[in-house]
């Protein structure tokens, strides 16, 4: 942590109260503009996230096919949901940045960030709502003087995820320094990466390969292997199955596919799992190098950044400062969405584009209709471009009032404008049409417009010709697959006001309170195309939000210090705090709601003797919903169901996913307890170790459970989730929805270390060590069923929730010896489950005919290590380089809807290079 003035007050990150070398009772982990220089990072998200503390869910390297604010990097402590992290800046709140109410980081200015505080348990009762898993506050270098800048280039070993990186900043004081200028910006470009084929070595090597009942063949219900070939569809067209006039099944025309001119040959199958004669994947076979559910979809976005910021203080005296802060920050993106497909379009035998061969196998068989399953990869992912800007002006005053007394107030104006365009996204509706073409009076045309029936007339559809890729015409590409839009506008107005001083003196010191009120409100507008709006497109299908939501509350907290320099008591500390806070929400979709909360916190430091303290807090935290969250959008997607009603069936279906209206503020209660070690033996007089136990228990919690869990919840017998599942008259599976839910209880339970330690070694510098590791108990949801607790799962299966390893540990080593520093870093993630849904051999109770039983549910530990180094050419000057995953460490096999590994914890890019220089002055 950089060193403080200490005639200055310091404000410790999950309190109000400056004290002057005041310790929080409430762990805080500091991360100093020192470790992104020493890590050669360009983005302060990114280097928090290397952190134990943080699961990595929203950022670059996870947002493959996902629409939505693309390239943004939102903060996850404790892996309890980015809306339950608190951001802020200099201790204000930052404007919401993202779709979902969040804040993207990447407009936060790192070149200006001196510290970041992470206040890792609750501070609802000191900052308000959200700050259930904790606070991330960004602390700028506001008195910052001269100039510095620094260029980056970075690129991997095999030649993608190129990044370049310009950050320049300067301040200076005026008006015989009674007045502070600060202004900087940065400039980033990373130009993404390509889909998963480009790393073969892993990345299409294991899926999921569903056997058609469980313990068929001696098989469990899911086999991991690969790469995988499709079974009941491909890029060229694929018979299953063809009915008679009467409804029969024929599987005589199964197995033919079609070359690119429209022939047919036989399809190749591979290795099928059980009997199924349309399995979902098989193991190789025809198009293991082209699989629709891989092929096309980038590994990360190419993304770029722009952000900007000036500060502006005057000190009129010294009782009165006034302060300006301005700032602006852009992220655009693109992305590219799965490739469409579908496995039942029913080509009937008097379809125009009808090979002649396969007219002939209907005719031999009295067929009147055949299933293709069809993979529509010439039309190429949905490619969707967003863009989202990000302004925020805050006016701020502060004083003093006499004695110990200070007091300060700011209103800020926030304001978001997001966009997302996506391009050649196919509407299935409209390819079915188009698919079931006729000749009329010597034309081929849509068969709903040659019959008798106007009301399903479409005038625009263009007929399309299924069979072979690459065979339809640019007004059928046009047809099928339009474009779509969404827009949504943030605006955030912010009243607050504070007051800290000293009431009296108490054995150990002053007794200090702060006291103070906020209004906020935050509204929300937006819109989408009416196409998205009916969720018609393959992928994406943006949703108009609209809403607003009114806070207002005030808080008081305490500090007592009630002993200092006693026997058994170098120091012993109480600090209280309670909030009342007032919730107003509308919409022009729903009635308008009132909600009310009261959050508390109470914790103490007992420092016995100089070398250790102990510390605990108690807390009551809540979040209330925010606008996404209550009045979002419903969108449609696809995802791949094991479906323990038929037997472990594996199934792709539609599932549903966004907001609910009916959401009631969450409560978290929370507690956490640990000690700090400080020798003061010369030999180790340096050394820091702590060791914190945390459990944060979330009632009535605000999340999706994940289609997976939807689904098996229901068939295991808690009807709370059953009105989300449908299923059809032969009892399968066509629709799951996974909005989000007033859950019963999540909870977050564990053990945060921390350590440093700094030794000079003579003539050959100093060395400088840090180590943080995370060990998790319990990560769980509880339902009426039971309990599902993802501790140690590290896998990331579609239709499925992540969740936390059970060790995860961050090592630090510096060695600087006169201009040259050399830093070594290292990253462990142990080993883990596949899924804590799932059964392997390695979990008790396996057994083959269990419907989520799986070949295998485990994923392999990693521990990837970086090198960096910087050399001072000159006062003025520094090059660097570093190498991140030095020995070229391939993530483990992890069946993934991100494609073959989780990327949230495991690096997907491989040994990177980067390079740059730094300069001050």
């Amino acid at each position: 942590m950089p060193s403080a003035d200490p005639t200055q007050d310091i404000v410790v990150t999950g309190s109000r109260i400056a004290r002057t070398g005041f310790t929080s009772p409430t762990p805080v982990t500091v991360v100093g503009a020192e470790r992104l220089e020493a890590r050669a990072i360009t983005n302060v998200g990114e280097a928090l996230n290397e952190l134990p503390s943080f699961r990595a869910l929203v950022t670059p390297a996870t947002q493959q096919a996902a629409g939505g604010n693309i390239g943004a990097r939102v903060l996850d402590l404790r892996g309890l949901g980015a809306a339950r992290t608190l951001v802020l800046l200099d201790g204000k709140r930052f404007v919401p940045s993202t779709t979902t109410g969040t804040i993207d980081v990447n407009l936060i200015p790192s070149i200006l960030v001196q510290r970041t505080e992470v206040v890792t348990g609750g501070a609802s009762a000191a900052y308000g709502s959200d700050a259930v898993a904790g606070v991330v506050n960004f602390i700028l270098d506001k008195k910052f003087q001269g100039f510095k800048g620094s260029v980056q280039y970075g690129e991997s070993q095999r030649g993608d995820a190129k990044d370049y990186n310009v950050s320049l900043a300067y301040g200076t004081k005026f008006a015989e320094d009674r007045g502070h200028f600060i202004v900087g910006g940065e400039f980033d470009k990373n130009k993404g990466m390509g889909d998963c084929y480009t790393r073969s070595a892993w990345c299409p090597n294991d899926m999921l390969v569903g056997n058609s009942k469980a313990g068929d063949g001696g098989f469990p219900a899911s086999y991991r292997a690969g790469p995988n070939g499709t079974g009941n569809l491909s890029q060229d067209g694929l018979v299953n199955f063809g009915t008679t006039a009467a409804g029969a099944t024929s599987l005589a025309p199964r197995g033919i596919t079609f070359n690119p001119g429209g022939t047919t040959r036989q399809y190749q199958y591979g290795r099928i799992i059980g009997n199924s004669t349309a399995p979902l994947f098989m193991i190789g076979g025809e198009g293991a190098n082209e699989n629709g559910y891989l092929q096309g979809i980038i590994l990360m976005p190419p993304v770029r950044r722009i952000t900007s910021y000036g500060h502006l203080d005057y000190e009129f005296s010294d009782a009165l400062k006034a302060n300006l802060d301005l700032s602006y920050g852009q992220v655009k993106g693109t992305i590219i969405g799965s490739e469409a497909r579908d496995a039942a379009f029913v080509i009937n035998r008097n379809n125009a584009f009808l090979p002649a061969q396969l007219a002939g196998v209907m005719d031999a068989n009295n067929l009147t209709s055949v299933s293709v399953g069809r993979v529509f990869g010439d039309l190429g992912g949905s490619v969707d471009h967003s863009v989202n800007d990000t302004y925020r002006a805050v006016a701020s005053l502060e004083g003093r009032i006499g004695g110990s007394w200070k007091w300060d107030a700011y209103y800020e104006y926030g304001r978001n404008k997001f966009r997302q365009d996506y391009t050649g996204d196919v509407i299935i509706a409209r390819m079915r049409n188009a698919t079931n073409a006729v000749v009329s009076n010597g034309t081929t045309v849509c068969a709903i417009n040659a019959d008798n029936i106007t009301t399903n007339d479409d005038p625009s559809c263009v007929p399309f010709n299924l069979f072979g890729r690459g065979q339809s015409s640019a007004a059928a590409r046009a047809y099928v697959a339009p474009s779509g839009w969404q827009t949504a506008d943030t605006t955030e107005n912010v009243v607050s006001g504070n007051v800290h001083g000293d009431l009296f003196q108490l054995p150990g010191g002053p007794l200090s309170i702060a006291s103070g009120a906020e209004f906020r409100s935050d509204k929300l507008v937006g819109g989408a195309d009416p196409l998205s709006a009916a969720s018609a497109f393959w992928s994406f299908n943006g949703k108009a939000i609209n809403g607003k939501i009114e806070v207002a509350e005030g808080y008081v907290e305490a500090v007592a210090p009630l002993l200092k320099d006693v026997p058994f008591a170098e120091s012993l500390e109480l600090n209280g705090a309670v909030r009342r806070t007032h919730y107003k929400r509308s919409s022009v979709a729903a009635a308008s709601s009132t909600a009310n909360a009261t959050t508390w916190k109470f914790g103490a430091v007992w420092q016995p003797i100089p070398d250790i303290r102990f510390r605990a807090t108690k807390s009551r935290d809540i979040r209330a919903p925010n606008i996404s969250e209550l009045f979002g959008p419903v969108t449609s997607g696809r995802t791949t169901i094991i479906d323990p009603v038929n037997g472990g069936q594996q199934i792709q279906i539609n599932s549903l996913s966004g907001s609910n209206p009916a959401l009631n503020p969450e409560k978290a209660d929370t507690w956490t307890a640990g000690i700090v070690l400080s020798p003061h033996w010369d030999f180790v007089r340096s050394l820091r170790f702590s060791a914190d136990y945390f459990d944060i228990k979330v009632k009535g919690a605000i999340a999706t459970l994940g289609a997976q869990t939807v689904v098996q919840r229901c068939a295991a017998g808690a009807t709370e989730f059953c009105p989300f599942v449908s299923r059809d008259s032969t009892n399968t599976l066509t629709l799951v929805q996974d909005v989000l839910q007033n859950v019963n209880q999540q909870v977050s339970r564990g053990i945060d270390f921390e350590g440093d330690y700094a030794t000079r070694i003579g003539s050959l510098g100093k060395l400088d060590f840090r180590l943080l590791a995370t060990h998790y108990l319990e990560f769980s949801t509880r339902d009426t069923v039971g309990v599902t607790d993802r501790v140690g799962q590290t896998g990331y299966r579609a239709g499925t929730t992540t969740g936390v390893p059970n060790w995860t540990a961050d090592a630090l080593i510096g060695w600087t010896i006169d201009r040259f520093t050399l830093t070594g870093h290292a990253r462990f993630i142990s080993r883990g489950k596949l899924d804590a849904l799932l059964v392997g051999p390695e979990d008790p109770g396996y057994a083959v005919t269990l419907t989520n039983s799986v070949s295998s549910n485990r994923v392999a530990a990693r521990t990837y290590f970086d090198l960096s180094g910087n050399f001072r050419v000159t006062s003025n000057i520094e090059i660097f380089g570093a190498i991140n995953n030095l020995f070229d460490k391939d993530p483990p096999l992890a069946p993934s809807a991100q494609g073959g590994t989780n990327q949230v914890y495991f690096d997907p890019i491989g040994r990177y290079f980067k390079a740059g220089v730094r300069v001050r002055m």
